[in-house]
């Protein structure tokens, strides 16, 4: 097949374009000291004393003049640019303008399409390899953090109508549109179908072991696998679509279903999803130089939690983070990030990329589902080499050969001299995409592990234990975390007192055995303290109580009918000035007896009034693809 040739052709070709390229940069390896990177760190203005370096490429979009908003003030921010003739803009933009009625505005959609022939006017790239996938598997997720006033009444506890919209969804670009679209049909390809059976088997073996003090996962959760298999599926998919690093686009994961534009999006949410963080990832290289710009809608209602995260090699080791705190916006809600192997040096609003570096990961947590958006997101490649076969093959993300690549010039521009081939058909991207999913036996058993074990004895916990949160290596670098997994009867309660001390933002959200969210939309299967009633008139301690059943009480997590399953309280937005940290206990309860072990400020509330907070919920979580209609 003419298409075969030509793959074996460039394949063969950037072997010897590599082979050539070692030997020769054996030689020559001391001329590219300066690129070797030093270990990485969040980078800010302060960062560095030296003189600023600019960042190649085009031009990027300076802030407005400043405001202060609780992140830090604006200055201007520069970075200089001229755009590579061989890279062909890609920048991001809005899918379509909003509508003032939502059925007039589905019809006025355009639905971009993904198509994976030669038909297309826009490449489609080709499988990439399989070693490279490994790095994206392990981009790792968390949550936010910011404390907002606590709930003063049940009913009207958060307003319903809903936040202001912005003209355009900030989600709903066109290259998401394209993304999903094309992980719905990766998901469906007989490679992805055929994986599922051994994910299936996996995840049972691995849940078998890590639940073994209560017999392993019960009927409700084994009725639950195949919708985490699902889920594991999609993002699997969605992941096979961020290695080429020459070609970003910003994509939305570990996400629930949706449905906007006319089209349906499924579940991409996999180990311990934050139902209220919204995830979105970028592929990067150290050969590059990048530039993300922002705007976030309503000044007045930052998201609880805005992060961005520079991620390395394949356990995604977290190199740098620009956290809430640091970055600086501009007075109408616009920022610009720059992203190069070069310090800050005096940039404000900079990552420093490192040679082994294979993502950008961000996140926005909204704690207050009603009023919170998510910033807009566009990232544009602004200098480095031209698109080609390696960077379309996922070469900067394969151990040794990526940073060495990244590092050396010389191999940079011989790997470079092989272009990129123009399309893929869906079947090898399904079997990419298999190989993601074969890596994911293993990452379950890991973060079951969280909820089921002691990290210092190694040992087996029992049910319904939570200790005092601490940093854990499988989450994101800055949070603190307290898991543990449930076992109640009908009429139990698991009864959980927080005191949140100097973090701004917690959660508290029910997950599977498989680690993984169900309905939090239609169901209050999570409370932050943004929807929980504290305690205390301070609004720093917080009883809430976990049960199949509904309490009465204002701050019930239902287990979303589960009588088995996980948690995984965050912390966020730890303030270091304040000596204590958070603390968590927790105890078994029957429902009969709850009432004498909950504090007397517990507020209760009628059939009504539960009715009307679950209503809040769906409205609120509603504005996340608002104005477009859900299913």
């Amino acid at each position: 097949m003419p298409g075969g040739a030509v793959f074996i052709g460039r394949v063969g070709a950037l072997a010897v374009a590599l082979g050539v390229g070692a030997t020769v940069a054996s030689g020559v390896a001391s001329a590219d000291t300066g690129d070797q990177g030093s270990s990485p760190r969040a980078t800010s203005s302060s960062d560095s004393d030296s003189s600023s370096a600019s960042a190649p490429g085009r031009e990027a979009r300076t802030p407005a003049p400043a405001r202060k908003t609780g992140v830090r003030t604006a200055r201007t921010v520069r970075t200089q640019a001229t755009p590579e003739r061989s890279e062909p803009e890609e920048a991001l933009r809005p899918a379509v303008r909003a509508s003032s009625e939502p059925e007039a505005e589905l019809k006025a959609a355009p639905v971009p399409t993904v198509t994976d022939t030669r038909s297309s006017d826009r490449p489609v790239e080709p499988v990439e390899h399989p070693a490279a996938l490994a790095a994206l598997a392990a981009a790792r997720r968390e949550v936010g953090h910011e404390a907002q006033t606590a709930l003063t009444s049940v009913a009207d506890s958060q307003t319903t109508s809903a936040a202001a919209v912005a003209p355009v969804s900030p989600l709903g670009t066109s290259d998401q549109l394209r993304a999903e679209k094309l992980a719905n049909r990766i998901a469906n390809s007989l490679p992805v179908k055929l994986m599922k059976l051994v994910l299936r088997s996996g995840f049972t073996w691995a849940a078998e072991r890590q639940f073994d003090r209560v017999d392993g996962p019960d009927q409700e959760n084994i009725d639950r696998l195949n919708a985490a298999v699902d889920a594991y599926a999609m993002a699997s998919a969605f992941q096979q679509q961020l290695l080429n690093s020459n070609k970003p686009t910003v994509v939305m994961q570990v996400a629930p279903p949706h449905a906007w534009y006319g089209q349906n999006a499924g579940a991409s949410r996999i180990l311990y999803d934050n139902p209220d963080t919204i995830y979105r990832f970028m592929g990067v290289n150290g050969a590059s130089s990048y530039v993300i710009t922002g705007k976030f809608a309503d000044l007045a209602n930052l998201p609880a939690d805005t992060s961005f995260s520079v991620l390395t090699g394949l356990t995604g080791n977290t190199a740098a983070v620009l956290t809430k705190d640091q970055l600086v916006i501009g007075d109408d809600g616009t920022f610009t990030i720059t992203l190069d192997k070069t310090p800050a040096n005096g940039r404000q609003n900079h990552l420093q990329l490192t040679n082994d570096t294979t993502i950008v990961a961000t996140r926005n947590t909204l704690s207050d589902w009603a009023n919170q958006q998510p910033m807009s997101l566009e990232i544009t490649r602004v200098g480095g080499p031209p698109n080609s076969l390696f960077s379309q093959l996922g070469g900067f993300a394969i151990p040794g050969i990526g940073p060495a690549v990244a590092r050396s010039k010389l191999l940079t521009t011989l790997v470079s001299l092989v272009p990129p081939l123009p399309f893929v058909p869906t079947v090898l991207r399904g079997a990419v995409t298999a190989i993601i999913m074969a890596l994911g036996v293993q990452r379950e058993a890991t973060y079951m592990a969280v909820a089921t074990t002691d990290p210092t004895t190694g040992e087996r916990i029992e049910p319904n234990v939570l200790k005092n949160p601490t940093r854990n290596a499988e989450f994101l670098a800055t949070q603190l975390q307290s898991a543990g997994y449930f076992q109640l009867a009908d009429e139990e309660a698991l009864v959980i007192t927080i005191d949140r001390a100097g973090a701004g933002y917690f959660v508290v959200p029910v997950t599977d055995d498989w680690t993984i969210t169900k309905d939090y939309w239609n169901e209050q299967t999570s409370l932050n303290n943004v929807q929980s009633v504290a305690d205390d008139a301070g609004n720093t301690t917080y009883t809430l109580v976990v049960s199949p059943s509904d309490p009465g009480v204002a701050n019930w997590v239902s287990t979303g009918g589960l009588n088995q399953g996980t948690i995984s309280i965050r912390f966020q937005d730890i303030d270091p000035d304040v000596a204590q940290l958070p603390t968590v206990s927790a105890r078994v309860v029957p429902l009969s007896e709850l009432a004498s072990v909950l504090p007397p400020t517990t507020q209760y509330v009628t059939q009504e009034q539960r009715a009307a907070q679950l209503a809040t919920r769906k409205a609120g979580f509603d504005n996340r693809f608002a104005p477009y209609p859900q299913q």
